[in-house]
């Protein structure tokens, strides 16, 4: 497991960054802006920064320039930059002493294939309940996690039916509707496997125009496995 620092003022991108670097196993750390970013990075060891380059007062360059001028543990930390800028200039933000540029919104697998680059080999599987997902989402109340993990044995048993019906109208639309619904519920209940299924296989969807038969059949799998965890 590495330890990554994530810097955005967007509240939303930063749960997003956060909550895919944990599905695969890495400790985060988040700041919502550089400043904060500065100081983390100052007393700690992280193996990754993100950092967003439009923060307000302390933008991402600016971050990343104070924390190599500074004697911290994570000076020579690989950085990397994001953007919601599609048209932003990469070359800048990489004479600034960022590795890469990511544009967001950025895919969950993207985010996956860039940890590995950077990070070396992770688990693309997860866990089927982690507990400490499930309380991070739920403030630690095990009588929350509790019921809302009925709530999703519940969704499991009847997802299968759910699947065929969409297959055999071709209904991509209420698939992904679907899958934003499923997604809600497997946070709460820290069913990490079964969000990495979720994001493979709408990651399938964006790229693909066929039926993505094969990542349906791995989330169904992996939707199983959950169900009898949740006995």
């Amino acid at each position: 497991m590495s330890r990554v620092l994530v810097a955005d003022d967007n509240p939303l991108s930063l749960a997003f960054f956060r909550d895919a670097i944990a599905l695969v196993g890495h400790d985060v750390t988040t700041a919502g802006d550089g400043a904060e970013a500065v100081a983390l990075a100052a007393t700690q060891r992280f193996e990754l920064i993100l950092l967003d380059t439009r923060m307000p007062l302390v933008d991402g360059p600016e971050a990343l320039r104070r924390i190599r001028a500074a004697p911290g543990p994570s000076r020579q930390t690989t950085a990397l930059a994001t953007s919601a800028d599609a048209g932003i200039s990469c070359s800048a933000l990489v004479a600034a002493g960022f590795e890469e540029v990511l544009v967001k919104p950025i895919a969950l697998a993207v985010v996956h294939g860039l940890l590995e680059r950077y990070l070396g080999a992770i688990t693309t599987s997860g866990t089927l309940l982690d507990e400490a997902m499930a309380a991070q989402k739920t403030g630690g109340d095990a009588g929350i996690i509790a019921a809302l993990r009925k709530l999703l044995a519940v969704e499991l048993d009847a997802l299968p039916g759910e699947v065929r019906l969409f297959e055999r109208d071709a209904d991509t639309v209420a698939l992904r509707d679907r899958l934003h619904r499923l997604e809600a519920s497997v946070g709460f209940c820290g069913a990490s496997a079964l969000a990495l299924a979720i994001g493979r296989l709408r990651d399938s969807l964006d790229r693909d125009t066929a039926w993505p038969g094969a990542a349906i059949t791995d989330l169904l799998q992996v939707s199983a496995q959950t169900r009898l965890a949740l006995d």
